[in-house]
């Protein structure tokens, strides 16, 4: 029964592959599903899905940030300047207007920063903001920002976290959430619809380019909820999609081979996988508190393996990731590099520490990172180490640590879509990952220094410590892959951007 079964699929597929697609190049209007709908769409409540793909495609920050050039850009703002640590101004385009037709004015501005800064907001992310002391408006187009100390990282901030809103529409809701149901802004697409059967949108006539953000060429999107991997490839089959993302590597392949699709590796961005060895854990797991055990484990994981398992054909335009941030972020430093693989170095240090007959670990992982951690439970036992995977959902990673139920973890992280270290040191010092109280300090005493080589290299012996002490390593980026028909194209593929997820502006007709 499961070989008849086998078979009607594979018919199945093969018919569909002689179908002809129904492209939408010639209605201009692209089908890009989306795993799931949400209640609503707004880029401060509604952290879901639509988040990244969608968020900077219909809101703007003040500023665009080139991490080529390490230099920031006009984008609401057309300039700006620090007079002193404390001090942010602001001079806003005088052309910008919003979806609803109305112009972008400093009240949109000052607003925005007032409400996320207002005691009375409940927001997931309010401590984002927490070193705003005030907000004024100093003439139509013009504002000042002061800070209540100085933040290394504020104009950044301007450049990745904080998209305005439009005061005339979002004040007078009683329940700001509401927001989301219509949501408006001032980017390159508007959304007409927003609802349980997901997004319509189009084309924002009035948009106005920036050098990091230039003008879109497809005029309609057409977003509907998909969850089953199987349904999208049908969806692309039968011309009901053209473009999805994270399709099986081999259906993927058998897509490709019809001659009528194509699959393109999302740019390079902050995202990582890492191992990672919480204190918490080493209670149950005692083997881990030994150092040399970390380090074993380490030299026993072959990352060029793993990176070939998880990008296949597209290897080659991938590599592993050097360190816990990236040289592209302001503030970034380290000089100590991830061991080679060497099993038998790692079988030595097992022997050292008194494990030379192996020992029982589990590692946990989160749930689409499962295939990975599998390879490396082989490779472990591989020198002995009997590792098993436990899979687990992205919002169980902390209760699960604090719990001390994570013995070792093989995580991915989104490297904080910021080009700053600030969320690096967030992420891996104020947590209960490492038990190392000197360490986590000094890490976030080097947040405030001003000069970015000075930060870099404070941060460095951070990081460097980090690796000495074997709490963390470094493993795979995090790339998408996008499976398309050949009338569209990805922009920017070879860029380096802050989210691992490209947004619905980055996608053209060919």
């Amino acid at each position: 029964m499961a070989n008849s079964k086998l078979f009607i699929a594979a018919g199945l597929l093969a018919s569909a592959l002689a179908a002809p697609a129904l492209a939408q190049k010639s209605k201009d209007t692209l089908r890009y599903p989306i795993p799931q709908a949400e209640p609503n769409f707004d880029r401060y409540t509604s952290p879901g899905s639509y988040h990244y793909v969608w968020s900077t495609s219909v809101w703007d920050d003040l500023l665009g940030f080139d991490p080529k050039s390490g230099k920031f850009s006009p984008a609401l703002a057309k300039s700006w300047s620090q007079p002193d640590p404390v001090t942010y101004e602001y001079e806003l385009r005088d052309d910008i207007k919003w979806h609803d037709g109305q112009p972008l004015t400093a009240d949109d501005v000052v607003y925005t920063l007032n409400w996320l800064t207002d005691e009375k907001t409940t927001l997931r992310y309010k401590e984002n903001w927490a070193w705003v002391k005030s907000i004024e408006k100093l003439g139509p187009t013009k504002i000042r920002i002061t800070a209540k100390h100085p933040v290394p990282d504020g104009i950044m901030w301007m450049a990745s976290g904080w998209p305005v809103y439009p005061k005339h529409v979002h004040e007078p809701l009683p329940n700001k959430v509401d927001f989301g149901d219509k949501p408006i802004g001032t980017g390159p697409y508007k959304i007409n619809k927003i609802d349980k059967s997901g997004i319509v949108a189009e084309k924002y006539k009035d948009y106005k380019p920036t050098a990091l953000k230039p003008n879109v060429s497809i005029g309609h999107i057409i977003a509907e909820p998909i969850q089953d991997s199987g349904t999208l490839v049908a969806a692309l089959l039968t011309g009901k999609a053209d473009l999805t993302a994270n399709v099986p590597t081999d259906q993927a392949a058998d897509l490709v081979k019809s001659g009528k699709f194509e699959v393109t590796l999302a740019p390079p961005a902050l995202g990582y996988t890492f191992l990672t060895f919480p204190a918490t854990g080493w209670k149950t797991a005692k083997q881990l508190a030994d150092p040399r055990v970390r380090l074993a484990i380490a030299k026993a994981v072959d990352r060029q393996t793993l990176l070939k398992l998880k990008y296949g054909d597209h290897v080659a335009k991938t590599q592993v990731i050097g360190g816990l941030c990236s040289k592209e972020q302001l503030g970034c430093g380290f000089t100590k590099a991830v061991p080679d693989y060497d099993p038998a170095g790692a079988k030595k240090l097992l022997a050292e520490a008194g494990y030379a007959d192996g020992f029982d670990v589990v590692i946990a992982v989160f749930q689409k990172n499962t295939t990975e951690a599998t390879a490396i439970s082989g490779m472990l036992r591989a020198v002995g180490i009997r590792a098993s995977v436990a899979p687990h959902t992205i919002t169980q990673r902390v209760p699960l640590i604090n719990q001390g139920k994570v013995e070792m973890g093989y995580h991915a992280w989104s490297g904080g879509a910021m080009f700053d270290v600030s969320p690096q040191i967030v992420r891996h010092f104020v947590s209960n990952d490492y038990a190392d109280a000197p360490l986590n300090q000094a890490a976030i005493a080097a947040m405030p220094i001003a000069e970015d080589g000075a930060r870099r290299a404070a941060i460095a012996k951070a990081f460097d410590e980090v690796h000495d002490k074997a709490y963390a390593f470094p493993m795979l980026p995090n790339r998408d892959a996008y499976t398309h028909t050949k009338e569209v194209k990805l922009v920017s593929a070879d860029e380096f951007h802050a989210a691992e997820i490209v947004p619905v502006h980055e996608f053209a007709w060919k």
